[in-house]
């Protein structure tokens, strides 16, 4: 008979990879150290999950297939770029405001290199398609250099946001993101992209 698991401690245990991730890196997180945070042993975390990597890399997953979905909604409910942009980074920032952990971890996600691609590779082809759709709208405008290139728009894209909530983040634990920051962080990618 299969084991039924504990809501309460699965959430302990996710919210306890994510602290980790953003306190320690991946490289600097362990099954230990992730099951002392959660309060839970290891043979719990081991009856759902084979290793640390399988359960990292769930949370992983999520949160890049919820940047591709923002993505294509936001493109295709926006008449410019700038309008693509200002709807992500308002996602991001009020997230932040709603739940700081979660926009930090989803901020780490994006940023640590170390993360393994895993089921990445999918995530990160779409994402480059969506930055070629991005390049389409913003020569349309006239928002952007017409010689950009989709790597470049995406350095843009998960660069300045991302790095400004984590800046943000570390200078004032209490932070509570403004409309005028969110414009602001849009126009600065916009013209980052001219």
């Amino acid at each position: 008979m299969a084991r039924i698991a504990d809501p309460e401690k699965m959430d302990s245990i996710k919210r306890a990879v994510m602290e980790c991730v953003i306190d320690y890196g991946y490289a600097g997180v362990s099954t230990a150290l992730i099951c002392k945070k959660a309060g839970v042993s290891p043979g719990y975390l081991y009856r759902y999950y084979k290793s640390k990597e399988e359960l990292v890399q769930e949370l992983v997953d999520l949160e890049m297939e919820k940047i591709s979905k923002n993505l294509i909604s936001d493109i295709e409910s926006s008449n410019t770029l700038y309008e693509v942009g200002y709807k992500i980074i308002k996602k991001l920032f009020l997230k932040a405001n709603q739940d700081p952990m979660i926009a930090k971890f989803t901020s780490t996600v994006v940023m640590d290199l170390k993360i393994p691609a895993g089921g990445r590779s999918d995530n990160f082809r779409e994402v480059f398609e969506l930055a070629e759709r991005c390049i389409k709208l913003g020569k349309k405008t006239g928002e952007i250099n017409p010689n950009i290139t989709p790597l470049e728009v995406l350095v843009v894209s998960f660069t300045i946001p991302f790095r400004y909530l984590s800046f943000s983040l570390e200078l004032d634990k209490n932070k509570i993101f403004t409309e005028e920051e969110i414009k602001k962080t849009a126009q600065i990618c916009i013209n980052a992209m001219k």
